[in-house]
């Protein structure tokens, strides 16, 4: 088995109590089947507590006011204090890790929707690499019986050409992003075309046709995107508001090209941010299009999620940086319905 870990990965620890904005608020924490039985088996004086908090028809832990029924006033989890963290469920251990399936390949990413996560990403020493370690361990091919491991194998050639041109910081990121879009839309028309063998060949070099695509920059375009963004589904209700109210900002704003360009023309220090952002995306999201085909669309997830990211930051003064980040996150990526929605979005523009 081949083991691929972000920066990071290894040395992340939970903030717990310190934390801006938990992960036990807000979320509904579904409880895997293994962890269910071991909470129902428990004993002790805290069984009873522990029993009585789970939602046994959805599977998941029971929220008072939002917040997850083990959650103390201290923000602080009872479960782990009192029974450890062994008895964690397979949510809680996890986040914010991710973790994506490739046959015999596993690779393994943190969340931005994590304050902490994304405070380790804003460090000006944090530069994103991918370590690789190997072991003996054979994956059950039957679990993996339709994977097309030829096509994976294009999509990680061309996800590390990507990530190359991302570091090319001789070239501002939003032309390394245009370049980046150009290359997924080439490798999409490829794969349509059922030519993946020539998807090798496509680099930034290439000159494509992006008539009627978001890949190049346009504030028209990011603005069209925040109406995506308005229409899926919120933990919080002020995140729609706040994604309103960046896009009256600019509407506001739209004729006046020196507000756009330092927007999307950020200082080296913050322009570094958001190649970091982009580069995590890539490497989250890219390689899933082995499943569902959607080269382009998954690439666009991280081009234009790290673009509305600029002009949110642009449009909210007295919001930092990080909040902004990890609010985005939080509301985007974990909800299947609002992924489908992105690829959809970007899919339409083919």
């Amino acid at each position: 088995m081949l083991y691929r870990k972000q920066t990071g990965y290894d040395k992340f620890k939970c903030i717990s109590d310190k934390c801006p904005k938990s992960c036990c608020v807000g979320w509904q924490i579904v409880i895997d089947e293994s962890s269910i039985n071991k909470y129902i088996q428990a004993q002790g004086n805290f069984s009873e507590r522990l029993k009585s908090s789970i939602d046994y028809s959805e599977e998941c832990f029971k929220q008072h006011d939002t917040r997850c029924a083990m959650l103390n006033v201290s923000g602080l989890c009872d479960l782990q204090s009192t029974l450890g963290e062994d008895y964690l469920c397979n949510t809680c251990k996890m986040f914010p890790r991710h973790i994506e399936e490739f046959l015999d390949i596993r690779e393994y990413s943190l969340s931005l929707s994590c304050p902490e996560v994304t405070r380790m990403i804003m460090e000006p020493d944090f530069v994103f690499t991918i370590s690789e370690s190997e072991d003996n361990i054979e994956d059950n091919p039957d679990e993996f019986e339709d994977f097309d491991f030829m096509l994976y194998d294009k999509l990680e050639y061309a996800r590390d050409k990507m990530l190359a041109i991302a570091k090319e910081t001789d070239l501002p990121l939003q032309e390394r992003m245009n370049l980046i879009a150009c290359m997924a839309l080439k490798l999409q028309e490829l794969y349509d075309e059922g030519d993946i063998f020539a998807m090798d060949d496509v680099t930034a070099d290439d000159t494509f046709d992006t008539t009627g695509t978001s890949a190049m920059l346009s504030l028209d375009n990011c603005l069209k995107g925040l109406d995506t963004l308005i229409e899926m589904e919120v933990l919080e209700e002020s995140w729609r508001d706040s994604i309103k109210e960046a896009k009256a900002c600019w509407l506001n704003n739209a004729n006046n090209f020196t507000t756009w360009k330092s927007a999307m023309y950020p200082d080296k220090g913050q322009e570094f941010i958001f190649e970091k952002i982009l580069e995590s995306l890539l490497y989250t999201y890219f390689c899933g299009a082995v499943y569902d085909g959607q080269i382009y669309a998954r690439t666009m997830i991280a081009v234009q999620s790290t673009r509305w990211l600029m002009i949110l930051n642009a449009a909210s003064k007295q919001v930092a940086l990080a909040e902004t980040i990890y609010l985005y996150s939080r509301e985007v990526e974990h909800s299947d319905l609002n992924i489908n929605k992105l690829i959809e979005y970007f899919e339409s523009e083919l």
